[in-house]
């Protein structure tokens, strides 16, 4: 009897410095609701636990305003060539996905503006014990403009991503290098509760390579952001996760210009079904803002500009919220936000109000369309005698059919529209048709 006492003892010590709760041993904790893929990829799409695989393409554009510039607007066929290498594996304690996109753009005309675009992300989690999991993500991209080749499973809207970059402004045909990492921890406390911690770093540098203006890629905002986020989440019941969320932002555009922001949220993440799941989330942002501009002397004796120094203080509503649907023949999603965030390189910090729609849906014989559209607008924070307005509407439509299992071709048209008000420093107007032809090789998948 006293054996028996003293090995009971034992395992429940043993349990206790483990972190193993007597009350769920031999069970398996049900998979909590997640933020849901910001692809557009049908159920069946999922890739294998391990594997790699290669992606080819090749594709003629006609686009009537490659500069993206209404005031130099410039017409020309784009020859584009490129690819794409995903790797990913999944272990029970740790997961790596590896993504790497080349792309080179040839013009016809306007050679000086050939280029290779490129692309790099890598995501990595994995656990240290039972109740602790870490992600590491980044990442790198060294191109121009926004469109690019891609198949309809990869499409995905502009402003649903998690970056901490804004991509919802059209910025001219300059060079940009940016790189977006972050790191995560989380700690299960319990069966129903968890704390997140994170914390990220991101760049956007603008280089010019052959815009009519040659000092306007040198007036760009570039772009320096630090963020950092606390967060409780409950689990109240098997498809529905609460959390309260404090967040800080640091944005540094010059020695002159910077904003630093910080927010309390509540969130709500809801499994309706299998294939619907809702994601909000509100709260309010306060902004700290310090800016120097250029105005026009009032002084007689000293004719000329003058500069001004502004310090503004505001508080903000801020949240968003997305529903996605996704089947084995169906994808839909609908996103909204309001945040502060960069000005993509034509304003310093603004407050951004996005709203966008995707729809893939599958049809016989091999058939697949996808079909997006967004609009956004952006308002700064500070200006000397108004605030800087920038308003950009995208549109897409592409049609896919694959001729056998791993050959498809693909005709899309993409739209872009942004006007800019008369307090934007560096305006510009833009109206941008892109009609498209390609086609897709993608190997089968290689398991290992």
């Amino acid at each position: 009897m006293e054996h028996s006492k003293r090995s009971f003892f034992r395992i429940a010590a043993f349990l206790t410095l483990t972190g193993t709760p007597l009350t769920v041993l031999g069970q398996e904790q049900p998979t909590a609701p997640k933020e849901p893929e910001k692809n557009s990829r049908y159920v069946a799409e999922e890739p294998e636990t391990n594997g790699f695989a290669m992606e080819m393409h090749s594709s003629t554009s006609w686009d009537d305003n490659i500069l993206g510039d209404n005031a130099h607007r410039i017409r020309d066929y784009v020859f584009e060539e490129g690819g794409r290498l995903s790797l990913w594996t999944r272990k029970p304690s740790w997961r790596l996905g590896l993504d790497y996109r080349p792309n080179a753009l040839i013009y016809k005309t306007a050679s000086g503006f050939n280029q290779v675009d490129q692309r790099l992300d890598f995501d990595n989690e994995f656990h240290t014990g039972r109740h602790l999991l870490f992600k590491l993500k980044d990442s790198v991209d060294y191109a121009t403009g926004i469109l690019e080749p891609q198949t309809n499973g990869n499409v995905s809207l502009p402003g649903s991503g998690g970056s901490s970059l804004n991509n919802t402004i059209i910025t001219p045909f300059a060079r940009q290098f940016g790189n977006d990492a972050s790191g995560e921890i989380e700690y299960q406390a319990s069966l129903r509760s968890s704390l997140d911690f994170s914390g990220g770093h991101g760049f956007r540098r603008f280089k010019n390579i052959g815009n009519p203006n040659p000092s306007f890629a040198t007036s760009l905002f570039n772009t320096q952001t630090d963020t950092g986020s606390g967060s409780y989440n409950y689990r109240m019941t098997k498809h529905l996760t609460t959390s309260l969320e404090y967040r800080f932002e640091n944005f540094r555009f010059s020695p002159v210009f910077h904003t630093r922001t910080q927010g309390g949220y509540l969130k709500l993440l809801w499994e309706a079904s299998p294939y619907v799941t809702f994601s909000i989330y509100g709260g309010a942002e306060n902004a700290d803002s310090l800016g120097q501009f250029q105005v026009p002397s009032t002084n007689p004796l000293q004719p000329g500009n003058t500069t001004v120094t502004l310090r503004t203080l505001q508080w903000n509503p801020g949240g968003g919220g997305s529903v996605t649907f996704r089947s084995n023949q169906t994808v839909f999603r609908l996103t909204g936000q309001r945040l502060v965030a960069d000005g993509g390189g034509l304003l310093a910090a603004v407050t951004t109000s996005y709203e966008g729609a995707e729809v893939r849906q599958r049809f016989a014989a091999r058939w697949d369309v996808a079909l997006t559209a967004s609009n956004a607008r952006s308002v700064a924070l500070q200006g000397p005698s108004g605030k800087g307005v920038v308003d950009t509407q995208a549109a897409g439509m592409a049609i896919e059919h694959a001729i056998v299992q791993t050959l498809s071709i693909h005709v899309g048209y993409d739209y872009l529209r942004q006007r800019t008000n008369q307090f934007v420093p560096f305006a510009l107007n833009a109206d941008r048709n892109r009609f498209t032809l390609g086609i897709f090789y993608r190997t089968r998948d290689f398991v290992f």
